[in-house]
């Protein structure tokens, strides 16, 4: 199960590609887990050759959507890599224990959304690229 990309920031701009694409693996192709559990996985860089590889950050979050103000809590977050050369084949593996509360939820008025999140920072005066991967908490 990979995520979807989309691109960070208020202007696109053309000619100044992020150096990187991602895709996140997650441990058994999962999309439901119960909280408490541990969830791992995979990201795995492409980069476009001669370039280094993008500060890369991993974090694993909660979002409210709906009426009202929206709420969002981060669970975990790392740095994957920083300026490297080149991406190392076997991806960069993480894990994270996913809390009790809260869990996802639909409703009417609000929605609470589980997302691993990854962010190839494409640097100054650049947008960065966000790969979302939208997870379930039972």
């Amino acid at each position: 199960m990979a995520g979807r990309a989309r691109r960070r920031g208020d202007r696109a701009r053309r000619g100044r590609a992020v150096s990187a694409r991602a895709t996140i693996d997650l441990a058994g192709d999962r999309a439901s887990y119960e909280a408490g559990e541990e969830l791992a996985g995979v990201v795995r860089l492409t980069t476009l050759p001669g370039r280094p590889v993008p500060r890369v950050e991993l974090a694993v979050l909660w979002l409210t959507e709906g009426r009202g103000s929206t709420d969002t809590g981060v669970v975990h977050a790392e740095v994957l890599t920083e300026g490297q050369q080149e991406a190392p084949a076997e991806g960069f593996s993480f894990r994270a224990r996913l809390p009790l509360l809260p869990r996802s939820y639909r409703g009417d008025l609000i929605e609470i959304r589980w997302l691993v999140r990854v962010r190839c920072s494409a640097g100054l005066m650049k947008d960065d690229l966000i790969y979302d991967q939208p997870i379930i908490v039972r």
